[in-house]
């Protein structure tokens, strides 16, 4: 099968073996990746091919400025008075055989914002809904947002992965082998041009995997690129075929190990592949977070993306939900540009208190001041969100050493 073109991500043919520091993987020559690219282009008639049906639909549009509705700031109560009228007209423009069914769906639909309500009116805060101007499109969900959430946060606690598997199930794997597996899986996404959201998805595969698998360490390698080959399957429009799997290891692995791999890890996952990540939440949360001025919001989205893929590489990460993770990075994202590190809106939203971001806010706050160090051992993520598009948000380092304890009350 012809190639597209991807330059090689490889290791050597001695990765992860008796030293695990002989477990780095390293990156082959860029030169031959751009010879490689210029003969393919030279081969094609100088035509740079791209998506026939899709050519510029990514999943994340650079320097897109979207409309930003005014913001509709209220109390709790308020919201909920608008859209119980909003739900009545509704009902009574239904079949009188409907009503019933339709009314007792809206009267238990929402338990958690009842909740989350008589706590904001009790202390009196306001919080914005960001749904708002959505309401009016079909397309957006509003009426069902409430359930998508309360479906991933239950998700995303049924389908986590062991907090001590290197304790508990592997022998011949350590968490350094995984961090420099994860950072070379995030320079291996670079290659390929996946989404991030692939990233996220191969991450936790490999980790709920190693929750019931031993893996030996020269398999390691191979249990990571078959999670990344699942993952895009899932999420990609155009997935790397498993050729390229095979050469950006310099093929270390041949196509029927990557096959039996991948069979292998869909039955460890039970083939319960869809799986809620920090990225997922990320999307939600930040919604709640924009102020909706430009450039800085694109700011804040690239630096809260950069402290959640920084978590990646951590195998002390897994002891926080994706969803606290999303929400670590907002908060300490808002703290290191100097603005409000959690509001109102954002707590009604997240379903967290500044004190239940304290413990995940200081490792990912520890992470990120490491990244500034020399000595830094997973670099790919920093030099990744060194790029001009990522408005090289790695370069914006934090004001303290420590997180003030002020932030968390």
């Amino acid at each position: 099968m012809p190639r597209q073109g991807y330059g090689p991500v490889t290791r050597s043919s001695s990765a992860l073996g008796a030293s695990e520091l002989n477990g780095c993987f390293t990156a082959k020559s860029r030169a031959a990746s751009g010879k490689r690219k210029e003969e393919e282009s030279k081969a094609d008639g100088g035509i740079k091919k791209g998506r026939a049906a899709f050519g510029d639909l990514t999943n994340h549009a650079q320097g897109q400025e979207a409309a930003v509705p005014d913001k509709v700031t209220q109390s709790s109560k308020a919201s909920y008075q608008l859209r119980a009228t909003s739900r009545q007209q509704q009902v009574s423009s239904l079949d009188p055989r409907q009503q019933v069914h339709y009314e007792q769906r809206v009267v238990s639909q929402r338990p958690a914002d009842m909740e989350l309500e008589q706590s904001c009116a009790s202390s009196g805060q306001y919080w914005t809904d960001i749904d708002a101007p959505d309401h009016e499109d079909p397309m957006a969900c509003t009426e069902y947002i409430h359930d998508i959430v309360c479906h991933l946060l239950e998700a995303e606690r049924k389908r986590r992965p062991c907090l001590n598997y290197m304790e508990s199930v592997q022998q011949d794997v350590n968490t350094s082998m995984r961090g420099i597996l994860v950072d070379w899986l995030v320079e291996v996404a670079q290659e390929y041009k996946l989404v991030s959201e692939t990233l996220f998805l191969a991450v936790n595969y490999i980790d709920r995997f190693l929750s019931c698998e031993m893996a030996p360490r020269r398999k390691l390698q191979l249990v990571g690129i078959t999670c990344m080959l699942v993952a895009a399957k899932y999420e990609e429009i155009y997935a790397p075929q498993i050729e390229d799997f095979c050469y950006i290891t310099d093929n270390t692995y041949a196509r029927e190990e990557v096959l039996a791999m991948e069979q292998q890890v869909l039955g460890a996952l039970s083939f319960e592949l869809t799986v809620p990540t920090a990225k997922t939440f990320l999307r939600r949360f930040l919604k709640a977070a924009l102020p909706g001025d430009m450039p800085a919001d694109a700011c804040l989205e690239c630096l809260s993306s950069y402290l959640a893929e920084l978590m990646l590489p951590e195998y002390r990460a897994l002891q926080f939900l994706p969803s606290q993770v999303a929400a670590s990075a907002v908060f300490l994202a808002n703290f290191t540009l100097g603005r409000s590190a959690w509001t109102p809106t954002l707590q009604h939203y997240t379903g967290y208190n500044p004190c239940d971001l304290m413990e995940c806010c200081k490792l990912m706050h520890k992470i990120h001041l490491a990244q500034h160090k020399p000595e830094a051992t997973t670099p790919a993520t920093r030099d990744k969100y060194a790029q001009t598009k990522y408005y090289c948000v790695s370069a914006i380092q934090s004001k303290v050493n420590m997180l003030p304890h002020y932030l968390f009350r």
